[in-house]
């Protein structure tokens, strides 16, 4: 599996890097911290999961980049903005393959993330369909 992390440079953006590979069979994690560096890289390689910090500096221009670039690639934005990453949450869960844990997430949530992606639905789209019923 290739993942990968878009953060701020630093140690805990290795210890995710490290315990992420750790954790998973076969994995392999990249990590960028601007915007720059996403352009290159996916002109230069192919991800099972981008996994990126929303609140980073640039955050909402690199999602939007991957998405021009991959519409379907499997992105977990770690957030804790109360609005979408698109202009609603049902675009992202429906639309596209976004999904978005609470930050602070423990590792173990990003993990279970990462090998489940396609069967998780979202800690935001799932808290706005729940205010929607109750």
């Amino acid at each position: 599996m290739k993942i990968l992390m878009i953060d701020q440079v630093g140690f805990q953006l290795q210890t995710r890097k490290i315990l992420l590979e750790d954790s998973i069979e076969r994995c392999v994690v990249d990590t960028v911290s601007t915007l720059g560096d996403v352009f290159i890289v996916f002109k230069q390689d192919k991800y099972d999961v981008v996994i990126i910090d929303h609140g980073i500096e640039n955050g909402q221009q690199c999602v939007d980049h991957i998405l021009q670039t991959s519409p379907m690639q499997p992105i977990l934005v770690v957030s804790d903005a109360i609005h979408c990453v698109l202009s609603r949450c049902e675009d992202c869960v429906s639309n596209n393959l976004i999904r978005r844990l609470f930050n602070p997430t423990p590792i173990k949530n990003i993990v279970r993330m990462v090998e489940g992606f396609r069967n998780y639905r979202c800690d935001h789209y799932d808290a706005e369909t729940s205010k929607i019923k109750g």
